[in-house]
């Protein structure tokens, strides 16, 4: 299993077309936020949501959601891709990571309310990686709550 989470964040940058070729995600399981939107996802299995460029199709995200605030029956309970861990917090991602390359502090969002910030990393683990950029999106009380792997298409 773990060999196909490392798999989906190595298709990034691939059409999803490629991915239900190589039978990484299923067919028809596509939505929209909302009507007009510029992505579109598709969830594969609870608390992992991929992300795709609506006009090239090409998947530019991957979310591992780690701790669901609002359903904790959608959070992400799979093999984690290494060397990250269900249950990080921000004093363990700088450990791992250093400092990031950018970052933002708490802050109230509306209808979601208080959230604990976010460190963002350009390229760090470009062995495993490549050019891929890796954002952890905290809780006020700093635990991860998101993990997500990103490319620009």
């Amino acid at each position: 299993m773990m060999s196909y989470v490392v798999e989906i964040v190595k298709s990034l940058g691939q059409t999803a077309e490629q991915l239900i070729e190589k039978q990484i995600i299923p067919a028809n399981k596509f939505e929209y936020f909302f009507e007009g939107d510029d992505e579109f996802f598709c969830k594969p299995e609870l608390g992992l949501r991929l992300t795709f460029h609506n006009a090239s199709r090409r998947l530019c995200s991957v979310e591992f959601v780690l701790i669901n605030i609002y359903d904790n029956n959608d959070s992400y309970s799979g093999d984690m891709p290494p060397p990250f861990l269900h249950l990080m917090d921000k004093v363990t991602v700088r450990a791992l990571m250093g400092e990031p390359d950018s970052s933002g502090g708490p802050k109230k969002v509306p209808v979601i309310g208080l959230t604990g910030g976010f460190d963002a990393y350009t390229c760090k683990f470009s062995e495993q990686y490549p050019d891929t950029n890796i954002h952890f999106s905290y809780l006020p009380d700093f635990r991860v709550d998101v993990l997500a792997f990103e490319r620009a298409v």
